[in-house]
């Protein structure tokens, strides 16, 4: 008589081993789907690349292009309304007998050669009131000129060559004026019919 056989129960693949590989691969799974949508939202940004500059004007709007900066405009004087500015800065005037643009230049200082090992306390100078005039008539003399340092101590100006310039329309013309300084600030004013036009400050470096 044959005795029926059981037959050995057939192995699934689900044992330790395999619930723990199944466990280690969900927990996989969520690290990897952000990474796949991130990389779809790459990829679907990478597409506007191809859109052309009006289409990006379209979409934003037009984007303004900033323009190069001005120079700085000169400042206007009158009898009024003065200016005070460095010296060499110009300052464009309009005055009873013309207008145009004057500039103060220096003080050109007359220092010794050679220079001593201890520099003097005090300095000549010259200021150079340069006139160009536009419309009518700029005059300037030295009467018009006055001159004083940081503690309030006037400079006295003495004309170098004629005590008076004028210059007419499209033309220029110099007033040369000579001052001892002494080391510091100072500056130098132009009157008209005794008015504050400009004042351009200075310093004088003796060290």
């Amino acid at each position: 008589m044959n005795t029926p056989q059981t037959a050995a129960p057939r192995r699934t693949g689900f044992g330790r081993s395999g619930v723990r590989r199944l466990a280690i691969a969900l927990a996989v799974v969520p690290a990897v789907v952000p990474v796949a949508l991130l990389a779809a939202g790459c990829s679907s940004g990478s597409g506007s690349s191809d859109s052309s500059p009006q289409d990006v004007v379209n979409k934003l709007g037009a984007v303004p292009i900033p323009s190069a900066p001005k120079t700085q405009p000169t400042p206007s004087a009158d009898e009024s309304h003065p200016q005070l500015v460095a010296v060499g800065s110009p300052v464009a005037v309009t005055l009873p007998s013309g207008a145009g643009v004057i500039t103060a230049l220096g003080p050109t200082e007359d220092l010794p050669t050679p220079l001593p090992a201890k520099m003097p306390t005090q300095v000549a100078g010259t200021i150079t009131l340069h006139l160009a005039a536009t419309t009518g008539t700029l005059k300037a003399a030295t009467a018009d000129l006055s001159s004083r340092d940081d503690h309030g101590t006037d400079i006295k100006l003495t004309a170098v060559g004629p005590a008076q310039a004028s210059a007419t329309a499209g033309g220029t013309a110099d007033l040369v004026v000579r001052g001892t300084f002494t080391s510091g600030a100072a500056q130098v004013t132009l009157r008209e019919d005794g008015h504050v036009v400009a004042v351009w400050d200075f310093n004088i470096e003796l060290d």
